[in-house]
């Protein structure tokens, strides 16, 4: 495609879409074979999920009570997560005696995939870097069974009331809050508190989640991405200062740029020689890139994985899943 036509097709796509023509490039070169069926796949509402608490209830009780109240309740590849269908009663899923009473979070499917990859076991201390408002430190949570320690770390303090509230409300009794710019943490922690797994659920630019917030469409340039990558890239350094020897971080991404995912990871791989990416031992997403764009990251991040819009019908996710090996 010429530059002229390939300029033409983002116009017509920006106004058409209404998006701005820097993310239907965006778009074009992170999708590149399949960019209309992402643009479409975007347009759609967001599937509503809910994560079972199980530290309270067990999915198939939650069930029938939420099937009581004329919700239509769907099993997903996740034993503790459904798909639920809310047209046929008026009470909101976030109204409901059993929300308020923590049996379940409202969390959508590819948010949940972080902390299944990292699978947090009873005992051990999990550090989530990026909490609030704590969907995944409340799943941190279950998977952990009240055995074991959270530290749950946010640098907005305006964050921490709702994180607090949601481990409180979903019956966390093992996790510690605070306030505090996590990529400052090495100096704060490390001599008291040596994570055998974290959790960087990373700040990006949120580029995946259009169908959650279409204002995203409108994104103007590539400055908002540099910005993130460089909060990334400080972030994710911090997290292998900490991690034991031996020790797994998950990092994550609600973003398909990228520059936020395999030029981050690729990057590091390449100033830290004691890290290693793992590849899931779940069919979970599709492998990430080894090359786009003109760039080559390597092969290695074929171990990464990212979820598809039009594919998955999920958010647009990245996931990668690293080994400190001493």
């Amino acid at each position: 495609m010429t530059d002229i036509k390939y300029s033409d097709k983002i116009m017509e796509l920006a106004e058409r879409y209404n998006y701005s023509p820097f993310m239907i490039k965006q778009i074009m070169i992170n999708f590149p074979d399949e960019h209309s069926a992402v643009i479409n796949a975007f347009n759609r509402q967001p599937r509503e999920m809910i994560r079972v608490n199980t530290l309270k209830i067990t999915p198939k009780k939650l069930q029938k009570l939420l099937e009581n109240k004329r919700f239509r309740v769907k099993p997903t590849q996740f034993d503790y997560a459904f798909q639920v269908d809310s047209s046929q009663t008026r009470i909101g899923l976030g109204n409901t005696h059993e929300y308020l009473q923590g049996f379940y979070y409202m969390q959508s499917l590819a948010s949940m995939v972080p902390v299944h990859l990292l699978y947090p076991e009873p005992g051990e201390n999990i550090l989530d870097m990026c909490a609030a408002p704590g969907s995944k430190t409340t799943q941190i949570g279950q998977f952990l069974n009240q055995e074991g320690l959270i530290i749950a770390v946010d640098n907005k303090e305006s964050r921490i009331k709702p994180l607090s509230s949601n481990v409180k409300r979903m019956g966390i009794n093992n996790c510690v809050i605070f306030p505090y710019d996590s990529s400052q943490l090495s100096s704060k922690l490390k001599s008291i508190f040596v994570p055998d797994k974290i959790l960087l659920d990373a700040p990006c630019t949120g580029s995946g989640i259009i169908r959650v917030d279409p204002s995203i469409k409108k994104a103007k340039n590539n400055l908002n991405i540099n910005r993130m990558v460089q909060v990334q890239k400080k972030l994710l350094k911090t997290a292998i200062d900490i991690l034991k020897p031996g020790g797994l971080l998950m990092y994550s991404t609600c973003s398909f740029h990228y520059q936020e995912n395999e030029g981050v990871i690729a990057d590091i791989l390449h100033k830290y020689k004691n890290i290693e990416i793992i590849e899931p031992n779940e069919d979970v997403g599709h492998p990430g890139f080894d090359n786009i764009d003109n760039k080559i990251f390597g092969i290695e991040l074929l171990k990464t994985r990212r979820t598809y819009p039009n594919r998955d019908d999920l958010d647009a996710f990245f996931y990668c899943l690293l080994k400190k090996r001493y």
